[in-house]
């Protein structure tokens, strides 16, 4: 099977009583996830600081496995990490690229 690389966008939400994700956050799920296979880069996009993004670069044989690749990476990490208990996955996705589209809609005329 062929495999690509997709982009994984994993939304986050805390309670205010978790404060910000750590700075080492990437770092530290990247250090978990020797089980994660695929697993090319991890990024982390703390703003806003409630609903941060954590991006996850892996290859996989189709967007639905990518996806469901970053959900086991993300539940991977918040075991081994104390830092990451608090916070709560509420999707992980592929995010649409409007550029990537072959045809995008016009823009509306004003």
């Amino acid at each position: 099977m062929r495999h690509s690389m997709y982009l994984v966008h994993i939304h986050l939400w805390a309670s205010s009583a978790c404060g910000r994700l750590p700075h080492t956050t990437a770092a530290d799920i990247a250090g978990h996830a020797e089980d994660c296979e695929g697993l090319l880069h991890v990024s982390v996009h703390p703003e806003p600081e409630d609903h941060p993004v954590v991006g996850v670069y892996l290859r996989a044989v189709s967007l639905a496995e990518a996806e469901a690749a970053a959900v086991r990476l993300w539940q991977l990490a918040q075991t081994a990490l104390p830092s990451l208990v608090g916070w709560t996955l509420l999707r992980a996705e592929v995010p649409l690229l409007p550029q990537a589209l072959p045809n995008p809609p016009p823009e509306p005329s004003t």
